[in-house]
C-alpha cells in the first residue's frame, strides 16, 4: 500500500508537501487544478521501472508504445518550464500501512539531453537500509549503503538503471554487499506492478466480443479487458450449471458485479451469451424482466462496468487508481461507488486512489464515516485548487460524524444559498398572487 506522496516542480506543483495516502484516498478539486498530475507521477515511475530501456531515467511516454501517460519532454513536465529546476518524486509504501514498516523511493531529476531527464539523486529502501546515490558529474555517481557516513566512492557503475536497479558490474563491485542493493529494486517493481489504473475515458460497449478463453490478468487503462474478465467469469458460471458442480472462484466476478449493478439500479442481472460455437460472446443485461445486449442500454452501464470490475478483480495488496468513476451515472449510482470502494478496501485489503468531481460520492463517504463504517485513518480526502499558476493541496478534515471542518467555499455550489433564494422567490410569488386575488390562501 502506498502511504505517502510528495512532488516538487512536477507540472503545476511547485510542491505538494507530504501527502498521506490512505486505504481509500479521494482527490477532489476544480478542473485543471492538478489532481491528475498527482496520479501521473505514480504512473510515470511505474512505466519507467517496468520499461526495458536502461538509459531512460524517466520514461515520459510514447503513445505508440501503449504507455499509461505521455508527458512530452522535461520542459513540459518541470514547473513553469524552468530548465534549472529539479523534478522531485517521492513516495513510501508498506505492507502493513504503518510508517515504521515503510520503504521510501525519493528521487531528484535534472534536465538531460534532447529533452530527457537525468537522475540527480536517489534514495531507495527502508529507513537505515537500502542505498543512496548522488550524481557527481556526467555519468558518475557516488553510492552510500544504509546509514553509512562514508560512501563506496564513485563510479559510472553506480548509475541507477531506470531509476531503481543496478548493473551486474555494480553488484559485483560491491562483493558481499551486492545482494543488499540487488534485492531492493525488485521490491519497488513488485509494488508498482500492483497498480491497476483506469483512466477517465473508457471503452464504449460493443455488440459482441472475441474472447481468447482465459481470464485476463489486467483490464487495461481504458477498461478494454473488463468485459473479457466478465465473459471468463460468466462461462465459469455456465459450466458449473451444465455440470451441476460448484462454480469455480472465477464465477464470483460476474455474480458480484451483477449485485453492485442491481444496488445501483442499473441492472437486475448480468449474463454471458455465446454466439453459436464461435469465440464471440454477447454481454447481456436483464432489467425489469427484459434481457438486452449491453450495446442497447444506457452508456452509464458500459462506463461503470470497468470501475466495478477493477475493484472486484483486484487482489489483496493491489492499488486501484481511477479517474472520474462517476462518468454518465445517476446520483444514486455515484453515491454507491463510495460504498464499493470502502467495502472492497476493508474486506479485501485493496487500496483505492480516486479522482472525482462527484458530490454524491463524496457525501456518501461522509455518511460512511458518520456510521463508523469508515474510520478517518482509513480514508484521506484532499481538495486541489489553483493558487495563481501553481496548485495547492488542502487535506479535508472530517470529524466523528463526517462533517468537514475546512471545506472550501462553493466547490459543490452554494446549496444553502440556492435553497434560501428559492424560498424568497416562492414567498415573493405568493405575495404577488395575493395582491392580484385576495382569495388565495396562505
Amino acid at each position: 500500500m502506498l502511504t505517502h506522496l510528495k512532488l516538487e516542480n512536477f507540472k503545476i506543483w511547485k510542491t505538494t508537501g507530504p501527502m498521506r495516502l490512505a486505504p481509500v484516498t479521494l482527490l477532489l478539486g476544480t478542473n485543471s487544478s492538478g489532481k491528475s498530475s498527482l496520479i501521473q507521477s505514480l504512473l510515470l515511475i511505474r512505466q519507467t521501472v517496468k520499461g526495458n530501456d536502461p538509459n531512460l531515467d524517466l520514461n515520459f511516454g510514447n503513445p505508440d508504445a501503449g504507455d499509461s501517460v505521455t508527458l512530452g519532454r522535461y520542459s513540459d513536465v518541470v514547473t513553469n518550464h524552468g530548465y534549472g529546476n529539479h523534478i522531485g518524486i517521492e513516495f513510501r509504501w508498506s505492507k502493513t500501512g504503518t510508517p515504521a514498516d515503510s520503504t521510501i523511493f525519493s528521487a531528484l531529476y535534472r534536465s538531460g539531453t534532447a529533452g530527457s531527464a537525468t537522475i540527480d539523486s536517489l534514495r531507495l529502501g527502508r529507513d537505515g537500509q537500502g542505498f543512496t546515490v548522488k550524481r557527481r558529474k556526467e555519468g558518475i555517481y557516488q553510492l552510500w549503503l544504509g546509514n553509512e557516513r562514508s560512501s563506496r566512492r564513485q563510479s559510472a557503475d553506480f548509475r541507477p538503471l531506470r531509476s531503481f536497479a543496478f548493473s551486474p558490474a555494480a553488484i559485483e563491485r560491491l562483493k558481499e554487499n551486492g545482494s543488499q542493493i540487488a534485492e531492493i529494486g525488485p521490491q519497488l517493481l513488485d509494488e508498482l506492478s500492483r497498480i491497476i489504473y483506469l483512466g477517465p475515458v473508457r471503452r464504449l460497449a460493443q455488440r459482441d466480443y472475441v474472447w481468447n478463453g482465459l481470464m485476463p490478468a489486467t483490464i487495461g487503462d481504458d477498461g478494454n479487458k473488463a468485459v473479457d474478465a466478465l465473459i471468463a467469469s460468466g462461462m465459469a458460471v455456465n459450466l458449473a450449471a451444465k455440470s451441476r458442480k460448484p462454480a469455480s472462484p472465477e464465477a464470483r466476478l460476474i455474480q458480484e458485479t451483477g449485485e453492485w449493478l442491481k444496488r445501483m439500479e442499473l441492472a437486475d442481472e448480468l449474463s454471458v451469451k455465446q454466439l453459436g460455437r464461435s469465440s464471440r460472446f454477447e454481454l447481456m443485461i436483464k432489467r425489469e424482466g427484459e434481457t438486452s445486449n449491453i450495446k442497447d442500454v444506457g452508456v452509464g452501464v458500459s462506463q461503470v462496468l470497468p470501475v466495478i470490475v477493477a475493484a472486484l478483480h483486484a487482489l489483496p495488496g493491489h492499488i486501484v487508481i481511477i479517474e472520474e468513476p462517476e462518468s454518465h451515472l445517476h446520483p444514486l449510482a455515484q453515491s454507491l461507488l463510495a460504498e464499493l470502494f470502502a467495502t472492497v478496501s476493508k474486506e479485501r485489503g485493496v487500496q483505492f486512489i480516486i479522482e472525482t468531481h462527484s458530490e454524491h460520492l463524496f457525501r456518501r463517504m461522509q455518511t460512511l464515516i458518520a456510521k463508523k463504517e469508515v474510520t478517518t485513518p482509513h480514508c484521506a480526502m484532499y481538495f486541489v485548487e489553483r493558487d495563481g499558476k501553481q496548485a495547492k493541496l488542502r487535506e479535508l478534515i472530517a470529524d466523528e460524524v463526517g462533517r468537514i471542518k475546512n471545506w472550501p467555499p462553493n466547490f459543490f455550489g452554494d446549496a444553502l444559498g440556492e435553497t434560501r433564494l428559492q424560498t424568497e422567490l416562492a414567498i415573493k410569488y405568493i405575495k404577488e398572487l395575493r395582491a392580484q386575488d385576495g382569495n388565495i390562501s396562505g
